[in-house]
């Protein structure tokens, strides 16, 4: 009964937490997200706490369970306990949902049991959200409609980056899926994911997406499996059709725009270094997180609370991005730095160790097992991604997800999905 509380748990997770949004108040869009997560968590903390004396445990869960006791020393001593337990304004990130995700990934890795409409449901969930992504990216500026659409394209998600976390997660997914079982529903979720890619411009899925291409074309050399390769191949035809109609299709010609003033970054990075505006202005945020991670190494200024640790112990140097970027930093930009400034370096040396104990079972694994290979790809694409982006209530959830069912499919001889 308790497996089949957590199955309907993570299934409500993974199904409604990423599509829930207020279209009427911009601002809070992430409110639902966070009511709906943390009653979840409450129930999964609650489950968890019945079967106590039953918990399983083996030397990959050690590391995460650090990583939360740090999580928790770090929003005791925070420079702002109440923004460390809730998290910051609209991210909510504080320590309740940190607890939230270590609690998706262990039930996901234990107790979870899959069922045979669950992998068919969250397809159809996931390629809703891209097609709306579409929508929005050739509707925004041209109808009066409500808020959900003045953003680009966002999906469901409210920022443009964000979607292109998402796609980070389910377009490999799709690929690998189409790759493997040749079903229409993975070929449909891989055209619509690359098309919401192109449609919401976020660099970073760019980035993920060419590593995840290389990691597909390496395996499928190494496999020499002819019908993966025809599949592969209609794949990247049907790519470039995609790309080819978004280009022509779309006015502002947001794509070519992008990949312009991407090679001009780097263009000026090679010429004249690192200035602060690249990147979208990461450059900046990351070299004042960098410092603030100088004044508060050990425990980080406090779950979440980025801000209020920029406001304390750099004050002149904060007020100084404020007004020359005109931009108030409330994210790194970039989790693993966000992770080092708020929870300390410890804490993002744990996270690392599991992360990596997953990541180097999972490769050596990839060749034997075909959903080992779906899940460290999708896992190595969010890394990368996770680097120029921040982590979000209706992405992370799944990336956790995927964290368990990764380290459960590891353990296990025979392939489980």
């Amino acid at each position: 009964m308790k497996d089949k509380i957590v199955t309907i748990v993570l299934s409500i997770i993974l199904f409604i937490v990423p599509i829930s949004i207020i279209p009427s108040q911009w601002g809070e869009y992430n409110l639902v997200k966070i009511i709906i997560l943390l009653i979840c968590g409450l129930v999964l903390l609650v489950t968890t706490l019945i079967r106590i004396d039953k918990l399983k445990f083996d030397k990959t869960d050690i590391p995460i369970l650090i990583f939360g006791a740090l999580a928790i020393l770090s929003a005791i001593f925070s420079k702002d306990i109440n923004k460390s337990l809730l998290g910051e304004t609209n991210r909510y990130e504080g320590l309740l949902t940190i607890i939230t995700y270590i609690l998706i990934y262990y039930n996901s890795k234990y107790y979870f049991k899959n069922y045979k409409k669950f992998i068919t449901i969250l397809s159809v969930i996931y390629i809703l959200i891209s097609i709306f992504a579409i929508i929005q990216l050739y509707v925004g500026n041209n109808i009066k409609l409500p808020p959900i659409f003045s953003k680009g394209a966002c999906g469901t998600f409210g920022n443009t980056n964000f979607m292109g976390s998402f796609v980070s997660l389910i377009l490999p997914a799709f690929i690998l899926g189409s790759v493997f079982r040749n079903q229409k529903i993975y070929y449909i979720g891989s055209i619509a994911s690359f098309s919401a890619m192109l449609a919401c411009t976020a660099r970073s899925s760019f980035v993920a997406f060419l590593v995840s291409i290389i990691l597909i074309i390496t395996y499928l050399i190494i496999k020499r499996n002819k019908k993966y390769w025809k599949r592969f191949s209609i794949l990247i035809l049907s790519f470039i059709l995609c790309f080819t109609i978004i280009n022509l299709t779309d006015k502002n010609k947001r794509v070519n725009n992008k990949i312009s003033r991407t090679g001009a970054d780097i263009e000026q990075a090679v010429s004249t270094g690192l200035s602060d505006k690249m990147a979208s202005g990461r450059i900046g945020i990351w070299k004042i997180t960098i410092k603030l991670i100088g004044k508060t190494p050990i425990l980080g200024c406090g779950v979440d609370a980025l801000s209020s640790g920029l406001e304390q112990e750099l004050p002149e140097e904060n007020t100084n991005f404020i007004i020359k970027s005109h931009v108030y930093i409330d994210k790194a930009h970039n989790e693993y730095l966000q992770i080092a400034a708020t929870m300390g370096i410890p804490a993002l040396i744990a996270y690392l160790i599991f992360i990596g104990i997953i990541l180097i079972k999972g490769i050596e694994k990839m060749l034997k097992h075909k959903v080992i290979t779906i899940y460290t790809i999708i896992i190595i694409s969010y890394l990368i991604q996770a680097f120029f982006n921040i982590s979000t209530i209706g992405i992370a959830p799944i990336f956790w997800f995927v964290l368990g069912m990764a380290s459960r499919n590891i353990n296990r001889k025979k392939e489980i999905v």
